[in-house]
């Protein structure tokens, strides 16, 4: 049991720290309070319709990836991007690189879209 509850802080901790580094990103928003080791946010835009669309395509581009896995809700009609930390070897460098993947890609897809505008 000792095992298990030491998995689950290190999870917990991991999330604080993936949310602080969403937080420090002004691209991004924590679109709901962490819950255990799930992290809920969103790549701000301008517009819900925009924003919908946006993080939809990001999804879509991290996943497509092959680094990364994240998945989706949607809470109050917001489209909200969800990274969950549950593998037992997952350490902060693994949180790290999972942002680096997913700033990336949001990178691509804000310039696309400023090139479209």
């Amino acid at each position: 049991m000792d095992k298990l509850k030491e998995h689950i802080r290190s999870d917990v901790m991991l999330a604080m720290v993936f949310e602080k580094l969403v937080m420090a990103d002004a691209r991004f928003e924590v679109a709901a309070p962490r819950s255990f080791a799930m992290v809920c946010f969103r790549l701000r835009a301008n517009g819900e319709h925009d924003q919908s669309t946006l993080n939809r395509n990001l999804l879509e581009a991290v996943n497509s990836t092959g680094k990364l896995y994240i998945a989706h809700t949607v809470a109050a009609g917001a489209y909200i991007l969800r990274f969950a930390i549950g593998a037992t070897l997952t350490e902060e460098h693994h949180v790290r690189e999972a942002l680096t993947v997913i700033q990336e890609q949001a990178c691509l897809l804000l310039t696309q879209r400023a090139q479209l505008l």
